[in-house]
């Protein structure tokens, strides 16, 4: 009886594994059988579930962006701005998982540069993330609504975490997870917290 194979599964493994490698050697580096390699399986395996190379790339931003989707919508499950400051915190290249993805997300901006179809893809997802980001923060209640619009809020997280997670992965030594929670605190803590308590003591 033939084997039956799970094929998203078997795609999410791959690309699981082409973020490893990206994370160790960049965009430029990464080469099929090195992801085969990693992810226990032949070359012709990630050409079959994934395609060429240029595929194995977007599979594998797919994939982290993916991931920080599923952190972001797991934040305002959480109840309080507090809380979610805490929750964005947890966003941030704190442990070796983060910060490969960091890494990877990272390497895909170098090489947008140069890659139309890469850097539209990029876009997209910074499009999701506003989106969804902005979304959240209309749903919250109403004392607890930042001052300014969404879709201005959300850029600001945006770029909060963007600045000290680049930061944090390039330079992990300088950058402990005590001193990534308080420095994304004291940026996001008067955008989301400050005014709210100025509300609720007038």
């Amino acid at each position: 009886m033939p084997k039956i194979v799970d094929h998203d599964l078997k795609r999410k493994e791959l690309a699981k594994a082409a973020i490893n490698v990206i994370g160790e050697t960049g965009l430029e580096g990464l080469r099929l059988v090195d992801v085969g390699k990693a992810a226990g399986a032949t070359t012709g395996t990630v050409t079959h579930y994934l395609g060429d190379k240029n595929a194995v790339l977007m599979a594998a931003l797919d994939q982290v962006s993916h991931h920080l989707i599923q952190n972001f919508n797991a934040l305002f499950g959480r109840g309080t701005p507090e809380d979610i400051v805490e929750g964005f915190c947890n966003v941030l290249p704190l442990n070796e998982e983060n910060r490969r993805d960091w890494r990877v997300w990272i390497a895909y901006w170098g090489g947008a540069i140069g890659d139309a179809e890469l850097a539209e893809r990029h876009r997209q997802h910074y499009d999701t993330f506003r989106t969804l980001l902005a979304q959240h923060m209309r749903n919250l209640a109403p004392q607890d609504r930042p001052k300014h619009p969404p879709e201005m809020t959300a850029d600001l997280i945006i770029s909060a975490l963007d600045g000290l997670g680049t930061r944090a992965a390039l330079e992990p030594d300088l950058w402990p997870p005590d001193r990534q929670r308080a420095h994304l605190r004291a940026l996001l803590e008067p955008l989301l917290i400050a005014d709210r308590k100025t509300v609720l003591a007038s």
